[in-house]
């Protein structure tokens, strides 16, 4: 038992210390804090699939304009966390761009729609009670992803005889539908946050990369306040995948997903300006980039596989090179990647690209002044 001096000594020594480490955090920077000007991006996720003891959250990224946060590209594992890390609140986020259905790149999406409703105070579960806006939003979710392309399972036996990947529409209903959705409960949520309707709206956009035609999926606001987003189909192995280039007040930001960034098409054939990701990338102040191999990988079916499905180090510079990027972020690092950085920056600039270039951290603000 505490005698009442020993007491008195203890409590006023927590005190002393709950002070100390309020006053701490209280002028601890947050990410938040460092996000500025018209157009920015904050890093929610720069790994990819695989858990590592580098802890890097899967493929997400939060843009901003005029510094509040807007569109949120790919929302994998982790990047939740690193969500509510930063000090952001996302409560007016209304644009979702998945670039493919890989869940390195989708497996937050749920958490982060039930965090918008809580970012919103005049949010209302209640649905007998009517909706008062604001300060809640009214906004729907726009979310935009590739269409299926068909690409079936491969020979082995047990599987069914389907396409391996849905259309971006089939997998938001598939969670969200009232009736049939897994994750149906959530409408709940959405619909509070919406103004009583259906509060996520999923569009297709076209995978095909054998081709440039770019599709303006955003065009919003006039003069300098212009927002466009514009999507286009890049190669992904087997897998419907969409690069997405986003436009305003005269800044841009080009995010690659994941991609082999291929030059050729299956034939032979070489595609139109050395393929769709220099054309969407030309001249963008800053490209995000799929760096998760290097250029050379052990032998075998694994490592072709790789191959397929990303782009390796010497490719992303002739891609950064040709399209003029001013500054090159290197991120969905890998476990391939993580230990050979230097030598995978060596590899970019080896084929003549002298712009900015960085690697890409969980948090990171970049602002686009």
């Amino acid at each position: 038992m505490l005698r009442p001096k020993k007491f008195k000594t203890t409590l006023l020594t927590s005190l002393l210390l709950l002070c100390s480490t309020s006053a701490t955090y209280a002028h601890k920077k947050l990410a938040i804090d460092k996000v500025h000007g018209d157009l920015s991006v904050m890093v929610l996720g720069s790994g990819g699939p695989v858990a590592t003891p580098s802890a890097r959250a899967s493929a997400g990224y939060m843009i901003f304009t005029d510094g509040k946060p807007r569109i949120l590209m790919d929302i994998g594992g982790g990047t939740y966390q690193r969500v509510a890390k930063s000090g952001m609140n996302v409560k007016d986020v209304d644009v979702i761009l998945l670039t493919h259905l890989h869940i390195d790149h989708t497996g937050d999406l749920s958490p982060f729609i039930k965090t918008v409703y809580f970012h919103n105070r005049g949010a209302n579960l209640n649905p007998n009670i009517p909706q008062s806006f604001p300060p809640g939003r009214t906004l729907p979710f726009r979310i935009f992803g590739p269409a299926a392309n068909g690409v079936k399972f491969p020979p082995p036996a047990g599987l069914p005889d389907v396409a391996q990947y849905p259309a971006s529409t089939e997998y938001v209903h598939g969670h969200y539908d009232a009736a049939t959705g897994l994750e149906r409960y959530l409408n709940i949520f959405s619909r509070a946050i919406s103004g009583g309707i259906f509060g996520v709206t999923p569009t297709d956009v076209s995978p095909n990369w054998l081709a440039y035609n770019p599709e303006v999926i955003v065009d919003e606001g006039e003069g300098e306040n212009r927002l466009l987003i514009t999507a286009v189909g890049i190669n992904h192995g087997p897998v419907p995948a969409l690069a997405f280039r986003i436009e305003y007040k005269g800044k841009t930001i080009v995010y690659s997903g994941d991609t082999s960034s291929r030059s050729v098409a299956p034939d032979g054939t070489p595609l139109e300006n050395g393929g769709n990701m220099v054309s969407i990338s030309e001249n963008a102040d800053l490209l995000i980039y799929d760096t998760a191999i290097t250029d050379t990988l052990p032998a075998g079916p694994t490592g072709a596989a790789f191959f397929q499905l990303h782009t390796t180090p010497s490719r992303i510079g002739e891609v950064a090179r040709s399209a003029g990027v001013k500054h090159l972020l290197l991120s969905h690092i890998t476990p391939i990647t993580e230990p050979r950085i230097k030598e995978v920056k060596a590899l970019v600039r080896a084929q003549g690209y002298v712009g900015g270039m960085k690697v890409a951290k969980d948090l990171k603000v970049i602002n686009l002044d």
